[in-house]
């Protein structure tokens, strides 16, 4: 990992002084990269912690055997006084994961036709060996006071490894009779090793006419880190 930008402009009316930075990630590794996380931690002159911040970035892809750059959220609110007048004395220190990504396709649910039913997905799921989903239930309940369709969807992610998940997620999406999708939601979470969690999607403001003949189809993935590294750069004034 190599720090590529780490900046800081000059104080606003208020005094206080925006921060900018990049890091390029090199991945070494026959799997591609779909998820990173960042903690970053703002030093002032005397090397005493004034700010920082964790991001989680889901967009970023970087190829097997190949590199890509992620823009830096250092934080905010960082007013000229935290650095005593030698801003350019400030330091990040920087630590970056990036996961690669198993992921299932579970299967389809047909929306329960009336109301006050259940329709079940009887099936077990295992991803990448270490997650396991026992079915998925999609409750059908009286519609609400609007008319709209009220649905409750439960599936149940268990982490059966001894490792640490930075996030399992669902994504579901609600299909008509002709394969249109009416709504869609995704949910995520993380899982401490020998943890569980209810992932419970929801679809909101739809007609019961939408639904004849419709169908949720859902998928699963965890992300699994296969690279972390840190790094450390000094301020530079921003040439802007």
């Amino acid at each position: 990992m190599k720090i590529t930008e780490f900046t800081y402009k000059n104080p606003d009316s208020d005094g206080d002084i925006r921060l900018e930075g990049s890091v390029l990630l090199e991945n070494k590794t026959d799997f591609d990269v779909e998820f990173v996380t960042v903690s970053s931690t703002v030093l002032n002159h005397a090397g005493v912690t004034v700010g920082g911040s964790r991001q989680e970035e889901d967009t970023e892809f970087i190829s097997a055997k190949s590199s890509g750059e992620v823009d830096l959220n250092l934080g905010w609110g960082f007013h000229k006084d935290f650095f005593d007048g030698k801003p350019k004395k400030m330091k990040a220190l920087v630590e970056v994961t990036m996961y690669k990504r198993e992921f299932m396709k579970i299967g389809s649910i047909e929306v329960p036709a009336s109301q006050n039913t259940l329709n079940m997905l009887k099936k077990d799921v295992s991803i990448g060996g270490m997650v396991e989903i026992r079915g998925i239930s999609v409750l059908r309940k009286k519609n609400d006071d609007e008319g709209d369709v009220q649905l409750e969807i439960r599936a149940g992610f268990r982490n059966i490894s001894d490792t640490y998940i930075d996030r399992a997620q669902l994504d579901a999406r609600l299909l008509d009779q002709r394969d249109a999708e009416i709504a869609s939601d995704m949910r995520y979470e993380s899982l401490p090793s020998k943890s569980s969690w209810l992932c419970e999607p929801s679809f909101w403001g739809v007609k019961p006419g939408k639904i004849k003949n419709a169908e949720i189809t859902l998928s699963a993935s965890i992300f699994v880190p296969i690279g972390t590294f840190t790094g450390e750069a000094t301020a530079t004034p921003s040439k802007d």
